[in-house]
């Protein structure tokens, strides 16, 4: 009996020795999908992180882009305002200096006119003065 109980001694040290190596590969190999899941989770976040700062960036960029767009087109709109008023004021001030002008040349020829109209009554107001004397002085000196 001895040599029954040696070789169930024996085998189960077998079983036990068995046992452990397979728990222990076991255990290595949930050890290292435990290492691999890490390593994934980790990558995963990196990359998550990477796309979030990204599109961040990106955002960041086209809010910029959209704000100098806008201020160009204000500063556009500003020009052309600027300009238009700078038209229409100098075709104001060409319109007044025209029409004072206008009023400068017409007042000259009224002026002209009415010295010439003067002058002219006056020369046939001395004309006829002149026919009247003479008439008179005949008509006392020849009758």
């Amino acid at each position: 009996m001895a040599s029954n109980t040696d070789k169930l001694s024996h085998g189960a040290g077998e079983t036990k020795a068995h046992t452990e190596e397979k728990v222990g590969h076991g255990a290595d190999a949930v050890k290292s999908n435990a290492e691999g899941a890490k390593e994934n989770t980790g990558n995963f976040f990196t990359t998550a992180k990477d796309k979030v700062a990204e599109a961040a960036q990106a955002t960041k960029e086209k809010v910029t882009g959209a704000g100098q767009a806008t201020y160009d087109k204000a500063a556009d709109t500003t020009q052309a305002a600027k300009d238009k008023t700078c038209e229409t004021t100098q075709a104001a001030k060409d319109k007044v200096t025209g029409a004072g002008q206008a009023t400068k040349d017409k007042t000259a020829d009224t002026t002209h006119a009415a010295k010439d109209k003067t002058a002219d009554t006056t020369h046939s107001a001395k004309d006829k003065t002149a026919d009247t004397t003479q008439a008179a002085h005949d008509k006392i000196f020849d009758h």
